[in-house]
């Protein structure tokens, strides 16, 4: 088989779907708002980009979601935008660092063992501190990502967002929109 870097886009996609057809994952699912109106909100008023990346345009402080809602039902989606107490995975729990000089910076905790720090600011920068060098690093109990999605965005911003997210890692986002196209795993 050659190597993926040789195929087109159109033929890796190709190949994606029949792959997809192989696993059963080429049932229809129907989507709660417009897609192309849920990137407007993502990269947009959502101010969901500042952190995550969606396709490889966007944050990375936060979870990659390029593919986050490809297998998801749309309910579990929106309950996790709009959810206000979130336990975040290790590797994006946020913190806070106190210099020696008393500058405090909130981030990401990345990693961390007894003597060192790797950190994440808000600004996509990374940073490694032998915690000898720290006068405080503080786990914070909040999560970085807002917890006023159900205010801040209407209900109907909030469908096109979540189908946004439902949409972008499938490949068979053309038949999932209409049930009545069967995917051509060749076209």
């Amino acid at each position: 088989m050659p190597a993926f870097h040789s195929f087109s886009a159109q033929q890796t996609r190709a190949i994606v779907g029949y792959i997809r057809l192989l696993e059963g994952r080429l049932e229809a699912r129907t989507l709660p708002g417009n897609p192309a109106r849920g990137k407007e909100v993502f990269f947009g008023k959502g101010e969901c980009s500042t952190c995550h990346a969606m396709s490889g345009e966007g944050g990375f402080a936060g979870r990659d979601l390029s593919t986050y809602g490809s297998d998801l039902p749309a309910k579990a989606i929106r309950d996790e935008i709009v959810k206000s107490n979130r336990v975040e995975p290790a590797g994006y729990r946020s913190g806070a660092l106190v210099t020696q000089d008393g500058n405090r910076v909130e981030g990401v905790l990345r990693n961390e063992d007894n003597f060192s720090v790797q950190f994440q600011t808000k600004d996509g920068g990374f940073h490694f501190f032998e915690k000898s060098n720290l006068r405080a690093v503080e786990h914070l109990e909040r999560s970085l990502m807002p917890t006023d999605y159900g205010e801040r965005l209407s209900a109907s911003e909030l469908n096109d967002l979540v189908s946004y997210l439902m949409n972008s890692g499938s490949t068979t986002s053309k038949s999932a929109q209409d049930p009545s196209r069967t995917k051509d795993p060749t076209e």
